[in-house]
């Protein structure tokens, strides 16, 4: 579904195609000692795919819609960890 914007909008009924895309990560993890560790991870994803939705004629003609969406998500991480 929309977020509050969207449905201000009067768009309704959004899908995203299914594709696939490149990813990479790299992390560390640092021993605090014997049993407890922290790590640091980073992600990048690239995912290009298709959006289908609809109007009700408020923002944009009614009708149904497709537009190519790019995400490119960093994802960060911090953690902590304990070994037992």
């Amino acid at each position: 579904g929309f977020n509050d914007h969207g449905k201000e909008a009067g768009l309704s009924d959004l899908s995203l195609k299914d594709s696939w895309g490149a990813a990479g990560q790299v992390g560390v993890d640092y021993l605090i000692n014997r049993d407890w560790l922290v790590n640091m991870s980073v992600w990048y994803m690239d995912i290009d795919t298709t959006a289908k939705y609809k109007s009700d004629g408020r923002k944009l003609a009614k009708g149904s819609y497709s537009d190519n969406v790019r995400l490119d998500p960093w994802v960060f991480m911090f953690s902590a960890g304990y070994r037992f």
